[in-house]
């Protein structure tokens, strides 16, 4: 049998990242740039030793891609939403519930699939079950009518900023023709306000939660060892370093439900940033950590990626 030799497959364990960085690659090789992934460091302590003629845990960034023939060093993180510990066991309720209420629906849709927007439940597992059928109600009456269809229950606030609930969807996995689209109960905003020195971008309180997984990826001092952050290493080693964001809530790899394996638990919380947001928060954070960061990157709830930094 053939040895799979791709560096992807030190991904096999982390396909979050793999999905992640994949994506950004897409993106970059769209903007017309050369991109090849070149390995994984974390996993490749001994290579990157000799390599780069570092000591052992010093380079542990996810990502060594080549960009242009210029050598990036690239680490992949979440950011956690505040106030979020109820929300994991809550994305995944409906992650298991909602496919199989659906089934029926699912077959009277003129597209083969249906697209539904969730707002996970804090309540007993009566109300949330109640919730799902009414979920599932919706989107029946979206297959059967063919078109979108409005949550009567949600708060009008008007019709351009009303959203369908249910709605017929082109799977892009046949074997998935369920999407569920999670809106959480809070979420987050940015204040903008012009002052004599410009626009500023408030995130209020949660900003300072929000940056602390970044925060420790930049230090001098972790708060968990003492030790600088892998992306203020990789830059004291002089390499190129880069950051990539992912908020795509309720993340899920595909194909979880194999025969024979454990179930996964549950995604973690993940704040949804708006890639305005995010910019603001690296504008924040570089404005404590300068000079590590050469580019960071947005990925999406929607999958798509954004430039939300770059050294210029």
């Amino acid at each position: 049998m053939p040895q799979n030799l791709s560096p992807w497959r030190l991904f096999a364990s982390s396909p979050q990242e793999e999905s992640a960085f994949r994506l950004l690659s897409a993106f970059l090789r769209a903007q017309g740039r050369q991109v090849t992934l070149q390995g994984k460091p974390d996993d490749e302590q001994k290579r990157y030793q000799q390599l780069l003629g570092v000591e052992a845990g010093v380079l542990t960034v996810d990502a060594h891609l080549c960009v242009d023939g210029t050598d990036w060093y690239v680490d992949h993180t979440t950011v956690p939403l505040p106030d979020s510990a109820w929300l994991p066991s809550a994305i995944r309720a409906a992650s298991d519930a909602l496919p199989r209420l659906l089934a029926r629906a699912v077959l009277l849709s003129p597209t083969g699939g249906l697209r539904i927007t969730v707002t996970p439940q804090q309540g007993t597992a009566k109300e949330r079950g109640r919730y799902f059928a009414r979920l599932a109600a919706l989107g029946e009456q979206a297959a059967r009518t063919g078109g979108p269809v409005f949550d009567p229950e949600a708060l009008d606030v008007g019709a351009a900023f009303a959203a369908p609930v249910a709605e017929p969807w082109h799977p892009a996995d046949p074997t998935e023709p369920v999407v569920l689209s999670f809106a959480l109960p809070q979420p987050l905003q940015v204040r903008h306000q012009l002052t004599p020195q410009g626009w500023v971008h408030d995130l209020g309180p949660s900003g300072d939660i929000l940056a602390h997984p970044i925060d420790e990826k930049l230090t001098t001092h972790k708060k968990k060892n003492g030790g600088p952050g892998q992306l203020r290493r990789a830059a004291e080693l002089g390499l190129t370093a880069g950051l990539v964001i992912d908020a795509r809530v309720g993340w899920q790899p595909p194909h979880l439900h194999v025969d024979g394996t454990p179930p996964r638990r549950p995604a973690p919380a993940i704040a949804p940033l708006h890639p305005e947001a995010a910019r603001t928060l690296m504008h924040e954070v570089i404005a404590r950590h300068p000079g590590v960061l050469t580019s960071a990157w947005l990925v999406s709830d929607d999958s798509s990626v954004h430039d939300i930094y770059n050294r210029s």
